[in-house]
């Protein structure tokens, strides 16, 4: 009997010690990269999805993106708005000088093609939202209402407008102080062009620089920007390192958290 009662015990410490050490395992693998919906569900959280070169050193392959996450939305489908935390990449609103909408731009074509197809995995892309992007007057800045926006877009990636720009980050002409609104290039966009200012930084205390938004500027050859102190600007839609500063694009996407990957 007491060999018997021995052998009991044993078999439950064990199973025991398979439970915890399978508990801890799941909790490691949600914590340390394993995606978990409910960290998208809050608004302000910082979260990582898909993967991009950031640290401009390629040997070690592409960092993890990190994200802010904007806005959740319960309906049908949940999703949430996410914006990217740093800029990713040095890149021109449009590669050539003329007149431009978003539909036509080459910013959004590489957001859609080449950037989406580098930065995230087959399962990842299924989880990205295709979304109706408003391009109507009303998403630009109202001093510059009588410049022509472009139809409506269906993308997965895109830019904020102006509107939005300002719903979520308070990016007005006005407020030249919006440490919120502030990004810093990665060392990736900096060797690709991207431009620093000397002074203004990040509420992380990284030195700011300029990222495009999608509405039209002041002119149709003109994109609108955030500029390093946080507010709103525009620029010539082929500008670039050596041509009035170096904007980096930040990526926008809507998730769907009741997608599979989740």
């Amino acid at each position: 009997m007491k060999m018997t009662d021995t052998f009991r015990n044993i078999i439950i410490v064990f199973l025991t010690a398979v439970f915890i050490f399978g508990a801890v395992t799941v909790c490691a693998e949600g914590a340390d990269g394993g995606t978990k919906a409910e960290s998208f569900r809050t608004v302000g959280n910082i979260v990582a999805f898909g993967r991009y070169e950031q640290d401009n050193d390629l040997t070690n392959g592409p960092e993890p993106i990190e994200w802010i996450v904007l806005d959740v939305v319960d309906g049908e489908k949940t999703k949430a708005l996410l914006l990217s935390k740093y800029g990713l990449d040095a890149k021109q609103y449009n590669h050539l000088y003329e007149p431009i909408t978003w539909e036509e731009c080459s910013m959004r074509n590489w957001l859609n093609d080449e950037f989406l197809k580098t930065a995230f995995d087959e399962k990842e892309q299924s989880a990205i939202l295709m979304t109706e992007v408003d391009n109507s007057p009303e998403q630009g800045y109202i001093e510059w209402a009588d410049v022509v926006s472009g139809n409506n877009t269906q993308d997965k990636v895109f830019l904020l407008s102006c509107a939005e720009a300002k719903q979520y980050l308070g990016v007005t002409a006005e407020n030249k102080d919006n440490i919120k609104a502030r990004v810093a290039p990665t060392a990736y966009a900096i060797a690709r062009g991207a431009w620093l200012h000397h002074r203004f930084r990040t509420e992380d205390g990284e030195l700011a620089g300029r990222w495009w938004l999608r509405s039209p500027g002041r002119y149709e050859y003109r994109a609108a920007h955030v500029i390093a102190n946080g507010s709103l600007q525009n620029s010539h839609v082929s500008a670039a390192a050596d041509h009035y500063g170096g904007g980096v694009a930040r990526p926008a996407i809507w998730l769907n958290l009741d997608a599979d990957i989740f």
